[in-house]
């Protein structure tokens, strides 16, 4: 009899093993920060080139050298130069910028001296917003710009560009909302730059969105790493656990209430047949 319960109780919870699907939570991804910084690779920025990549390398370190523990995503890094062709020259996540990584990321931005004549602002912040925008979604965003915003895009030329207007401010198809969730600072600005911009940033509603530093002020600015991403769960997200926890814990009543009655109809049946036997014996033994 003893024998037979334990196999019945063993299929029973392989049977209970078979539902993870119903009784787990989706695996979600790690959270992670999402850190663009935008390098002013421009003619116009060249004097300032030298202190862009000091700050910038002065914020790699201090992102790299944070440690991830087990439960935390890696923070992803995405660089991009600021010229008459803006673009993406490097990205991963902060344990992948070695020194090898950083000196290379140094001799790439130097080496776009071909698109120095030109500043495509609003294209190099259109890229960043796109950037900000790709799945997975990170808790946090940063964005670290090192330029001085003046936009003189190129006229369909490498070495032509568009009059630039200073104080050259945004344009009305400027992508504010792109950055309504993003922690924005940029430094190394002629203060007649600074004060037009807060004052187009004002008008958008986004004043607080950026943090804008004039020339004198960016050489003093310390620049704290971005803070460890925690995921905080939504409204949606702890109903929809504590649903799933309910669907859990009801199963797992059930497949007990399964297994009791299971061993009851087992020794009720073992009962039965040990009267019936005993019953036979007599029967034979009395003849």
């Amino acid at each position: 009899m003893t024998k037979t319960i334990a196999i019945t109780l063993i299929i029973l919870l392989f049977m209970a093993s078979s539902m993870p699907d119903k009784c787990h939570a989706a695996k979600r991804v790690r959270a992670f920060n999402r850190i663009v910084i935008v390098l002013d690779a421009s003619g116009s920025y060249k004097t300032r080139r030298l202190e862009a990549l000091d700050k910038a390398s002065e914020l790699i370190n201090k992102v790299s050298s944070a440690k991830s523990k087990k439960h935390e995503g890696k923070d992803q890094i995405v660089i991009i130069t600021l010229d008459s062709s803006p673009e993406v020259i490097w990205e991963g996540a902060k344990d992948e910028l070695t020194e090898e990584n950083k000196k290379y990321l140094i001799e790439r931005f130097e080496a776009r001296k071909d698109y120095e004549a030109c500043t495509d602002v609003e294209g190099g912040l259109q890229l960043a917003a796109e950037v900000f925008s790709r799945d997975p979604a990170p808790e946090f965003k940063y964005m670290f710009v090192f330029s001085d915003l003046i936009h003189e895009p190129s006229n369909g030329s490498a070495n032509a560009c568009v009059p630039a207007v200073k104080p050259s401010v945004p344009s009305a198809e400027f992508p504010w909302d792109s950055f309504s969730d993003v922690n924005a600072s940029v430094l190394w600005m002629p203060i007649n730059q600074k004060l037009a911009w807060k004052r187009a940033a004002k008008e958008a509603g986004f004043e607080s969105s950026f943090r804008l530093y004039s020339e004198s002020e960016s050489g003093t600015i310390r620049i704290t790493a971005p803070k460890k991403a925690k995921h905080t769960m939504t409204d949606d997200e702890k109903s929809s656990a504590k649903e799933k926890a309910g669907g859990f814990f009801s199963g797992i009543i059930k497949i007990i209430i399964v297994v009791i009655a299971s061993v009851i109809a087992l020794i009720a049946l073992v009962g039965i047949t040990v009267f019936i036997v005993t019953r036979m014996k007599n029967k034979n033994q009395g003849r």
